[in-house]
């Protein structure tokens, strides 16, 4: 992994606390695609549990296949923990959208159903502002 690019991520973290053995930002990050995959070669978290175990070259060519529909506005990955030496980790992941959720989980691959979704920001989960176009809003998908 690109050290130098992981602690630009950290460094996006702002505030922490300590969490489960690592550190868990106060706010989430919600960080573009390109800024969560460049550097990681490999090593980032996001749907490590899922049973077909994509790999990341999968994972960013499907989101920015999504990413490209005209019903989409942007994708983001909200950075929820990074452990002492590893690429930070993220369970969650933000569709900008105008779609219904329906027609989102459909454009999803096999193994990459999330386990939940929700729409909006939810109060116990605070994450970074970001641009939301008149029209569209915040699918959340959680992959436990």
């Amino acid at each position: 992994m690109n050290e130098q690019k992981k602690a630009a991520l950290i460094s996006r973290m702002g505030p922490l606390e300590k969490y489960n053995g690592g550190v868990t930002p106060i706010v989430m990050p919600l960080v573009t695609l390109e800024q969560y995959f460049d550097g990681a070669e490999g090593e980032a978290g996001l749907l490590c549990n899922s049973h077909v175990a994509p790999n990341n070259d999968a994972i960013l060519a499907t989101f920015k296949s999504i990413r490209d529909r005209p019903e989409v506005q942007d994708i983001r990955i909200a950075i929820t923990q990074c452990d002492t030496g590893k690429w930070p980790f993220s369970y969650k992941i933000v569709v900008v959208t105008r779609a219904s959720e329906a027609e989102v989980l459909g454009w999803l691959p096999p193994g990459f159903e999330p386990d939940e979704t929700w729409e909006g920001d939810v109060d116990h989960l605070p994450a970074e502002k970001i641009e939301i176009p008149p029209g569209f809003r915040k699918l959340w998908l959680w992959y436990d």
